[in-house]
């Protein structure tokens, strides 16, 4: 599980992130939406150890037994995928990058792959990828890399809609058969509510707090749009 307690940060003279105390579960599919520019983008920065000068406290617990290393997978806006690696390079990337050793291939890749509907694209590169494909080869290199906690940062957003639906059910495929904790940024509040467990609200003050009335969407979209 992932405890913060007491998170502030802050850059220029004013706090972004303000006090800030929660935790997500083992196997949790959390949702984080808020309007723009109130900080959910440093918020999972933070989590995955990209930004450290932060205050307060982060507390990661693995499942796996404190001597393992917990293992994070984060997918950016842009992908993060390096265009001169193959899809399947990029996906064993930070297997390779961890030293993992073994089959680090089409064999150890091949069934979150397949899930994800880009078995037959290994070999391209992402220059000949739509943005849909672009989107599960980083999901799945997330996947694979994320043992304990995947972050992912509008996952969904450059998609049409029709794109975007068949990405959502993939990503739901295999996330249940993993259960890897899990928290995704979205502007779309209907989204957060049909995929996620659990849904926190980040406003422009900096804080977060949860919100856990799943049943209730239209209340929960006035709550959003008067953030």
């Amino acid at each position: 599980m992932i405890r913060v307690k007491n998170l502030s940060f802050g850059y220029g003279g004013g706090e972004i992130i303000k006090d800030v105390s929660l935790d997500i579960m083992p196997r949790e599919l959390c949702a984080l939406i808020g309007p723009s520019g109130c900080g959910k983008t440093t918020f999972i920065k933070i989590l995955s150890k990209i930004i450290k000068n932060f205050s307060g406290e982060i507390c990661y617990a693995s499942e796996r037994g404190a001597d393992r290393e917990f293992s994070i997978g984060y997918v950016p806006q842009n992908y993060g995928l390096l265009p001169w690696k193959s899809v399947e390079e990029n996906i064993c990337l930070p297997l390779r990058l961890r030293g993992e050793k073994g089959d680090i291939g089409p064999g150890a890749i091949g069934p979150v792959a397949e899930s994800l509907e880009i078995d037959g694209l290994l070999k391209k590169y992402p220059r000949e990828l739509s943005g849909g494909q672009k989107q599960r080869a980083a999901l799945a290199r997330a996947i694979l890399s994320a043992r304990d906690l995947l972050l992912l940062d509008e996952p969904f957003s450059a998609l049409d809609m029709l794109t975007a639906q068949k990405a959502q059910e993939l990503f739901l495929r295999v996330w249940s058969e993993h259960q890897v904790s899990a928290l995704f940024i979205t502007h779309n509040v209907y989204e957060a509510v049909n995929l996620a467990k659990r849904i926190l609200v980040m406003n422009r003050n900096g804080n977060i707090f949860e919100y856990t009335d799943m049943n209730e969407k239209d209340k929960l979209l006035n709550l959003f749009y008067n953030l």
